[in-house]
This record gives structure tokens, C-alpha cells and sequence, in this order.
């Protein structure tokens, strides 16, 4: 009896939608699928679609099930020179991702081309300092220490990798604290009701070390991904600049960083958007996104899928059919570097893919360049953009 194979070639199943597997694809092809029962359920999901074209049958189907490239093929690097790599892409179902596996997937929905990546220097990502600063000023960078000061006498917090802990208590005085994430990094909070907050890069929140007995309340600027602990008694209330997200124990995402507009996606539970100036509450349901736009002041909601908005908390840059301008403002806040663009129109070309954020920054670029038909140039920390050579 011939092995079972974790992995299929994306080419093999769209061939076989076509009919077109020669004999010892439809081997591979079946090997595959007896591998596993989440195969199965991958192949039917993509055959359902009716798509074989990789980008054409994102919506609602291929993406949903999170296929990642995991073979990557490197060339040698001159890091005065050209930059180049060829990479061979592997789809995969998300349901039997290895674990530790940086793996980076794409699809692709133009013609791939050649490009040339200029670069002088490595950038990594995640490696910004975060800061701490009590209600009196004091500051603790957080990668230097254990057990931090919570501002109240006698009471101190745990910081364990890249994760500050409260103790579960509540206080009559409400004393605030501020973690400060700078571009390039990320930081997770455990509030002392239990709540778990992650905290994308540029990001800062607000928070009381001991929530009260009648509501508990964060300030939120940036990025973030919370999972509320229930509490009938004490509402959770987000604010930010025009609007207030309440809460009502789920799991979602809040992002303030899109020029004019606040998104707020739910994964689960309930939560309503308030608009301060108009006093309109939308509520959202699981797997809704509420947008606030500043300039009309009021909130549209519409039905996604969260995993593009919440997958940057486990370690994915999701791309759909975005614009380079904003594909380049959130990889420059994830890698505290600077762009600059040649000409406007260069900002509105596309790209859709999957790619690991802890990546170099060169290799993002290279990949992103071989199918948006753009050319990157890294010198030092800053990136300029330009039509494809």
C-alpha cells in the first residue's frame, strides 16, 4: 500500500475540476484525499465553488479554509546587490497546518512577472519596545522586566514573553495605566476581569488596573483583538474617538488605523457601535463588520469573513484584492519603515495573498512584487515604490 501524502500541488486539484489529471496526478490526487477526512471536506469545499481559479473562489469558499504555501525554495542573497528568489507555492488546507510552520501562501489573480528587489538591508519585524506608563507618569519598557508596578500600593503585575497579567480584583478607585506598542510591534494583555486583549503595532490602550463595580471600560487607539470575560453585572465598553463598541462577552476586532473610518469586526457574541455624535447603536451579529465612517457619522454593516480582519493576531498578513497604498501602510507600521511612491497610480494596483508577518521585509516585497506588477527599493528603513521595470 503506497504512503498517504499531506500535501497537493493547487494545480492537481484544479486540473481534476477540469478533467484534465493525468494518471499519476489522480494517484496523488487520492492519495491526498484518503489522507484525511479534512482533505475531503477542503476538495469539496473548493469543487463547490465552481472555481479554478485560485483568486476567483476566495470568497465564502478557498479562503475560508486558509490554504498556505509551505515549500519555499531560496537563491543567495547579495545584500548590496539584487535580491532575488524562486519560490514554488503549495496550497494546503488550514485544518492541517503544522505547528511552528512560517509558511507563506498566495493567490494569484494576475500574470506573474519578473521583478527585481533592490534592497541595502534586512528589516525583521516585531521587535518594537513596548512601553508601560502609570497614572504618575513612571514607565517600564516591558522586554526588560518580570513584575511590573500597577500604581496602586501594594499591587504589582506579571510580565511573562510579550504578555502583561493583572490580577482578577475590582477597586472603588479607578486607577489607569497605558500600554504604548510602537510600530514594528505587538504586545497581549490579561485585564484583571479576565478580559484578553492583543495589541497590533502602532496601537495604544487606556485601561484602569481594577474595573469598578458598574462598568468596565477601556480607551482604545490602533489595533486590537479582544475576548471579553461575561459579566451581566459590569458592561465593557471600547471607546474611541467617535464611537463606543459595547460589549456583551464575545471575541472581535477593532481597528482605527484606515484613513477615515473605524472598522469593528465580530467573531462571536454581540456587540453595538455607538456614534457619540448622532447617538445611533448598530448591533452587530458573528461574523458581521460594523465601519464607522467619520465623515457621513454613521456605521454600515455588512457580512465578511473575520479571518481576513483577526489574522494578523496569529501571525498572517490576509491581503484581498487590496490596494498597494494600504497593503503598505499596515506592512510600514508591522516593520517601522517608510514609504515613498513613485507616481499615485502605482498605489492603486492589487494584490491578494496570505504571507507570514514574521517575514522578513524583503520577502514580502518579492512576492508581493511578482504579482502586482510593482518594483520595491529598500534602502535602509525606507521603501520606494515603483511601476514594474
Amino acid at each position: 500500500m503506497k504512503e498517504s501524502i499531506k500535501y497537493i500541488d493547487w494545480e492537481i486539484i484544479s486540473k481534476s475540476f477540469r478533467g484534465e489529471l493525468t494518471g499519476e496526478e489522480r494517484e496523488q490526487l487520492e492519495r491526498w484525499l484518503a489522507a484525511s477526512g479534512r482533505h475531503r471536506h477542503f476538495y469539496e469545499r473548493a469543487r463547490v465553488g465552481g472555481e479554478t481559479n485560485p483568486i476567483e473562489g476566495l470568497d465564502g469558499q478557498v479562503l475560508q479554509v486558509r490554504k498556505k504555501e509551505l515549500m519555499r525554495k531560496a537563491s543567495e542573497m547579495n545584500e548590496k546587490k539584487i535580491y532575488r528568489k524562486q519560490l514554488r507555492f503549495m496550497w494546503y488546507a488550514a485544518a492541517v497546518v503544522l505547528p511552528l510552520v512560517a509558511g507563506i501562501g498566495m493567490w494569484m489573480n494576475m500574470e506573474r512577472k519578473k521583478s527585481e528587489l533592490v534592497i541595502a538591508e534586512r528589516v525583521q519585524p516585531g521587535n518594537g519596545r513596548v512601553v508601560l506608563e502609570l497614572h504618575d507618569g513612571r514607565t517600564y519598557f516591558l522586554d526588560t522586566t518580570r513584575v511590573v508596578e500597577t500604581g496602586i500600593e501594594g499591587n504589582f503585575a506579571k510580565v511573562e514573553s510579550k504578555f502583561l497579567v493583572y490580577e482578577k480584583q475590582k477597586s472603588e478607585e479607578l486607577v489607569y495605566n497605558k500600554i504604548i506598542v510602537p510600530r514594528g510591534g505587538e504586545y497581549k494583555l490579561t485585564l484583571s476581569d479576565g478580559t484578553r486583549v492583543w495589541l497590533n503595532s502602532d496601537s495604544e490602550i487606556r485601561y484602569p488596573v481594577a474595573f469598578g463595580k458598574d462598568r468596565r471600560t477601556v480607551f482604545l487607539s490602533g489595533e486590537a483583538y479582544f475576548e471579553v470575560e461575561k459579566d451581566a453585572d459590569r458592561p465593557f465598553y471600547v471607546v474611541l474617538d467617535d464611537v463606543e463598541v459595547k460589549v456583551y462577552g464575545t471575541s472581535f476586532n477593532v481597528n482605527t488605523h484606515y484613513r477615515g473610518r473605524v472598522q469593528t469586526t465580530l467573531v462571536e457574541g454581540s456587540v453595538g457601535m455607538w456614534v457619540k455624535l448622532t447617538g445611533e447603536e448598530r448591533i452587530l451579529k458573528p461574523n458581521q463588520m460594523g465601519e464607522f465612517y467619520v465623515e457621513k457619522n454613521e456605521v454600515e454593516v455588512t457580512d465578511v469573513d473575520t479571518y481576513y480582519y483577526t489574522a494578523w493576531r496569529v501571525g498572517e498578513f490576509v491581503f484581498q484584492n487590496e490596494t498597494i497604498e494600504d497593503i503598505m501602510d499596515r506592512l510600514c507600521r508591522w516593520y517601522d519603515t517608510e514609504v515613498f511612491y513613485a507616481n499615485d497610480g502605482v498605489k492603486e494596483k492589487r494584490f491578494t495573498g496570505v504571507i507570514a508577518r514574521f517575514t522578513d521585509v524583503a520577502d514580502v516585497l518579492h512576492l508581493i512584487g511578482e504579482t502586482a506588477t510593482v518594483h520595491f527599493e529598500l534602502k535602509g528603513n525606507v521603501i520606494t515604490v515603483s511601476d514594474s521595470r
